[in-house]
């Protein structure tokens, strides 16, 4: 196993050592606290998104996800969308 010591930035950002970003071809990473309250990073491979033109879509996790995490991301998406939609009424009323 590898270590290094990584410092913590501004709000609480945490920059990944490059080899270690350029090893595991994504951007996306989950951050954990184990049983003995050590924190463990690993990286999201293999995330497809699927989209067909009736606008169905999804994600698909060849090597899976823990149900807590995907629930987290779900919420986040969710928020997102409520915002986004919030700020498209609001842009309508204001245009009339």
């Amino acid at each position: 196993m590898i270590s290094t010591t990584l410092s913590l930035w501004g709000k609480g950002s945490v920059t990944l050592p490059k080899k270690w970003r350029d090893k595991h071809d994504t951007k996306h990473f989950i951050a954990e606290e184990n049983e003995k309250g050590h924190l463990v990073i690993k990286p999201v491979i293999n995330v497809e998104y699927w989209e067909k033109k009736d606008g169905s879509f999804g994600l698909h996790f060849p090597e899976g996800i823990e149900a807590g995490e995907f629930a987290k991301m779900l919420r986040k998406a969710n928020k997102e969308l409520d915002r986004q939609e919030k700020l498209n009424i609001y842009s309508k009323k204001k245009a009339k």
